[in-house]
C-alpha cells in the first residue's frame, strides 16, 4: 500500500512494506528530487524502487528508534543509495550518525527537523516537515507506544513529557505514525495533532498518574470501549 500524500512541492509517500502493520516514509522536494527515507524497515529494494518510480534520490536515511522493524533494512538501503544514515545515539543503530535535537537536514528546499522525543525508546525522534510530523512509535492514531519491561530502556515518564512537547505543535499540523495501529472504526491512516488531543484516550488524561493508570488498565479498557 501507498497512501500519496504529495502536493506540487512536496513528494510525501506513506507507505506498508511489511513489518507489523509498519509505515514506511518517503519525503523529498520535488523539484530537486532530494529525499530521505524514514524507518525503511525491512525492504530496501521496495524503498529504492519507489524512489526511483518518483524521480528521487535519497540523500539521507532518517531512523525514529532503533528497534528491528523501523530499521532493519537501514543498513541495506545506505548501500544501495550512498545515503548518510541518521538516529538517536541513545538507540545505538549500527553506522549511524548520531541525531541532535532540532537538527535541520535540508532536501532541496523542504527542511527536515528531528525532535528528540525519548519514551518508547531513549533515542526515539520525530521527523516534522511541511506540516507533517512522522511520529514513529511515540503517538499512534488514537493509542500511544508502549513502555515497560517489553521495551529495553523505556520510559511511560518521558513519553509522556515527548507527548506533551508534541501537544504544542500547531493542531492543523499532520500526524504520521509508524504502525497502522488505529483502534476505532474504518482506518485512519494519518491524524492531526488537534484531533489527537482531543480523541486520544491518552491525550485527554489529566496527569501523568492518570496516564499511567490508562497504560497498566489498557486491556481493560480497549474491551469496555471496542477499541481493537
Amino acid at each position: 500500500m501507498i497512501n500519496d500524500q504529495s502536493n506540487g512541492q512536496v513528494r510525501f509517500l506513506q507507505m506498508h512494506l511489511g513489518g507489523d502493520r509498519n509505515f514506511c516514509y518517503l519525503l523529498g522536494d520535488a523539484a530537486s528530487g532530494q529525499a530521505a527515507a524514514v524507518d525503511p524497515g525491512f525492504d530496501a529494494p521496495g524503498f529504492k524502487a519507489a524512489a526511483d518510480r518518483n524521480g528521487l534520490t535519497i540523500t539521507h536515511i532518517l531512523i525514529t528508534h532503533g528497534h528491528n522493524d523501523h530499521m532493519g533494512a537501514a543498513a541495506a538501503l545506505q548501500e544501495a543509495t550512498g545515503a548518510t544514515l541518521h538516529a538517536g545515539a541513545a538507540d545505538k543503530v549500527p553506522g549511524a550518525t548520531p541525531l541532535q535535537d532540532n537538527q535541520e537536514f535540508r532536501l532541496g528546499r523542504l527542511v527536515v527537523t528531528a525532535l528528540h522525543t525519548p519514551g518508547h525508546s531513549p533515542g526515539h525522534h520525530c521527523f516534522l516537515a511541511d506540516g507533517r510530523l512522522i511520529t514513529g512509535d511515540l503517538l499512534f492514531c488514537g493509542k500511544v507506544g508502549g513502555t515497560g519491561d517489553f521495551f529495553p530502556g523505556s520510559s511511560a515518564e518521558q513519553e509522556y513529557a515527548s507527548l506533551q512537547r508534541l501537544l504544542k505543535l500547531p493542531p492543523e499540523t499532520a500526524v504520521f505514525p509508524g504502525h497502522d495501529y488505529y483502534g476505532g472504526k474504518g482506518t485512519m491512516p494519518h491524524s492531526t495533532i488537534g484531533f489527537e488531543r482531543d480523541n486520544n484516550p491518552f491525550l485527554t488524561v489529566p496527569d501523568f498518574v492518570a496516564f499511567c493508570h490508562l497504560k497498566e488498565n489498557w486491556a481493560a479498557y480497549k474491551k469496555e470501549h471496542g477499541i481493537r
